[in-house]
């Protein structure tokens, strides 16, 4: 008897911290169409909104994801309004259930995007909204914007990223057939309406776009197919000592043998026979991540963003020298039998900074 009341105890005293402590209705929720939870602990808070009752008959179910790092992330003169606008020229009078993830990195900004979507959930349409804070992952003594894409930078920020990135699918994704991942400084879309069917009808398991920025038509370079260099002998004991302090290297394109999407531009034959084709695809060996798109099902089977390079890594080996972030994410894939690939005739335009 003794046994069972103590058991019981305990069940109530679990079952009360979840209750008052975990999971909870805001009493400031405004929108009677949602339902609104909130989740909480040490580590990262998440709010999600979902609609009660589904609009329509979706055939194609979708998760967008974006991390957002305060108010300056939409680009020049944007604001979140902005970023909402750009997303909804994608699924807009489509038969899409669309949903939404965002891990915002500033809490000022996470308050914003609260009071916003509470307040203007049915004008975006979104059929469930996953809003989560994580100040535990953030990366310290990041450089700034005109420093980030500096070779000594890279190793930090792209494992900052990754984790942004595996943190936000662990935390918003449900089953939704498709994931599709958007910086949240892109500003437009070249063909908004058609990129979503384009990207679904070719079947294919994970797809970038290109990146057009100003002069820059090829902006984001993670996407390539080929050979990238590897370190010299002196670097290579540097890793073998985890001697990071003095650690400099980062790989770089073997020019004769690298493809990125710059190259079918120039070359001309192959682009005037194909420029006029959305769904032209070419195989890569790596992605970006301005714009993203994969099947759920990757993800799930545990291929991820990996927050080290893991191309060169030994069991003494802190990590290696190649495969951090999005370029990991096709290394992880091909063993499972998937594939990446790159559309460079649909392009998203990337806000200048």
């Amino acid at each position: 008897m003794l046994v069972k009341r103590s058991n019981l105890l305990l069940c109530l005293v679990v079952g009360a911290f979840f209750t008052i402590s975990t999971f909870y209705y805001s009493a400031n929720h405004t929108n009677p169409s949602y339902t609104y939870t909130k989740f909480s602990n040490s580590h990262y808070t998440k709010v999600v909104l979902e609609i009660k009752k589904t609009r329509g008959l979706p055939t194609t179910f979708i998760l967008v994801l974006s991390s957002i790092a305060g108010e300056d992330a939409y680009g020049p003169k944007r604001h979140f309004s902005d970023y909402l606008s750009t997303l909804k020229t994608l699924y807009e009078n489509k038969s899409y259930q669309v949903s939404l993830g965002l891990l915002v990195k500033n809490q000022a900004e996470f308050d914003v995007i609260s009071k916003i979507l509470d307040e203007k959930t049915n004008e975006v349409d979104f059929h469930r909204i996953t809003l989560v804070i994580a100040p535990t992952i953030e990366a310290q003594n990041m450089p700034s914007d005109d420093e980030r894409h500096a070779d000594k930078f890279q190793r930090e920020r792209r494992r900052s990223i990754a984790r942004a990135r595996n943190f936000l699918i662990s935390s918003a994704l449900q089953d939704e057939e498709y994931t599709l991942f958007v910086d949240a400084d892109i500003k437009k879309f070249k063909n908004p309406r058609e990129l979503l069917s384009t990207f679904i009808d070719a079947k294919l398991d994970i797809i970038v776009p290109r990146i057009d920025v100003g002069s820059a038509v090829d902006y984001d370079r993670n996407s390539w197919r080929g050979e990238r260099t590897k370190p010299n002998e002196d670097q290579l004991r540097k890793l073998d000592a985890n001697d990071w302090d003095h650690w400099d290297y980062v790989p770089q394109d073997v020019t004769k043998n690298m493809f990125h999407f710059s190259s079918y531009l120039e070359d001309k034959p192959t682009y005037e026979q194909n420029h006029d084709n959305l769904s032209y695809t070419v195989e890569l060996d790596s992605v970006g991540g301005a714009v993203l798109f994969a099947k759920s099902i990757i993800y799930k089977q545990g291929v991820i963003f990996p927050t080290s390079y893991i191309v060169g890594t030994t069991w003494e080996r802190l990590e290696g020298y190649d495969g951090i972030e999005t370029e990991g994410l096709c290394y992880l894939a091909k063993p499972l039998g998937y594939k990446c690939w790159g559309m460079p005739n649909m392009i998203a335009f990337h806000s200048e900074r």
